[in-house]
């Protein structure tokens, strides 16, 4: 039995391999400018501390979902991936 367990890294991405060199390419695009959404960085700090949970990842999973859920003209899975990035980048440097 292998105990050399890799830790996954939650993402929205498919693991396809055909169709993940597109999605990564539309998740740099959304990463470099064109994005489909628009962070209240204001809010995020505040849902942030009164969360007051310590899953890091999971926050940002919950506020991806949620965004989404109430934005669902843009809804994509690499937009999804790119808005988690961001706010989790966001968050790690506060």
């Amino acid at each position: 039995m292998n105990k050399k367990l890799s830790a996954q890294i939650p993402s929205f991405l498919t693991n396809e391999p055909a169709d993940l060199e597109y999605s990564i390419f539309k998740l740099n695009l959304f990463l470099n400018g064109c994005k489909p959404y628009t962070i209240d960085y204001q809010v995020l700090l505040m849902s942030y501390h009164f969360w007051k949970g310590k899953d890091l990842d999971e926050f940002c999973q919950e506020q991806t979902i949620s965004y989404f859920l109430l934005n669902p003209l843009h809804d994509s899975v690499e937009a999804r991936e790119a808005f988690c990035l961001e706010i989790r980048e966001f968050l790690t440097n506060q």
